[in-house]
């Protein structure tokens, strides 16, 4: 009889801790982002992306670890772990489509492999969404990339109709004017 009752005492008290850590796995993924950003701040970009991974593996929702791991990804320029930042981007993005910042990470991810259709895409989608003049401007990099340089100076125009002052888009503008 005594045996029945600790049994049930461990299965009770391996549920509590099970459904702890369900509970509390955003507190845990905030804990180990701060540990990647001190790691980070600390010079140690590749232990920061570890600390990263962990609490996206821990809460996959987490949008603050997936901005930082794909910033630091690309950050590092180590082209295993940009890819494997990007596939992390996508599924949260199926997650919440709307996260915008995110998109913008996944965007410079994406060029940083040289897709530039998938850049495009996130670039544009940002711009326009945000009314972003960098987003835009980046668009019009990825579109003349793709050999579509009026593409490039639509994009480049809407972000000057967003801030007339943007010099990069300025810049890429009278470039593509001038080359004519």
């Amino acid at each position: 009889m005594s045996e029945i009752s600790r049994r049930r005492r461990i299965a009770l008290a391996l549920c509590g801790v099970l459904i702890a850590a369900y509970v509390l796995r955003p507190q845990i993924s905030d804990a180990l982002v701060l540990r990647g950003d001190e790691r980070l701040y600390r010079g140690r970009a590749v232990d920061a992306t570890r600390y990263y991974r962990r609490a996206i593996d821990v809460d996959p929702s987490d949008g603050v670890a997936v901005d930082r791991y794909v910033f630091a990804a690309v950050g590092l320029r180590r082209a295993k772990l940009v890819h494997d930042a990007i596939d992390r981007a996508t599924r949260y993005l199926r997650l919440k489509p709307g996260d915008d910042v995110v998109r913008m990470d996944r965007a410079m991810a994406l060029r940083a492999v040289g897709d530039w259709g998938g850049a495009l895409a996130d670039f544009a989608r940002v711009g326009i969404r945000e009314h972003d003049a960098t987003a835009l401007t980046l668009a019009g990099y990825a579109a003349l990339a793709r050999h579509q340089p009026l593409r490039a100076a639509q994009f480049w125009k809407a972000a000057l109709s967003i801030d007339d002052d943007f010099v990069a888009a300025r810049h890429a503008l009278r470039r593509r004017i001038s080359r004519r």
